[in-house]
């Protein structure tokens, strides 16, 4: 009895750990956006760099992709 308890016990931390892999490669996967607003909101400003993308400096958002901002 004691044994099925520890299987089952091992095979629920595998699943907990095999859950939070995955998990964190799904975050590096998705690139953090902001408003145009919220990056102005968060203390930071928009700068375009050389990729042709707007990225809020400074600020609440450091770093973080600006989206819509195509056409600014």
């Amino acid at each position: 009895m004691r044994v099925r308890q520890l299987i089952g016990l091992a095979l629920a931390t595998l699943a907990f750990a095999g859950m939070s892999v995955t998990g964190s490669f799904a975050a590096e996967e998705a690139a953090p956006q902001v408003s145009w607003g919220d990056c102005k909101y968060g203390g930071g400003y928009p700068v375009k760099h050389s990729s042709g993308y707007w990225y809020c400096q400074g600020g609440t958002y450091n770093g973080q992709r600006v989206y819509g901002s195509s056409g600014y």
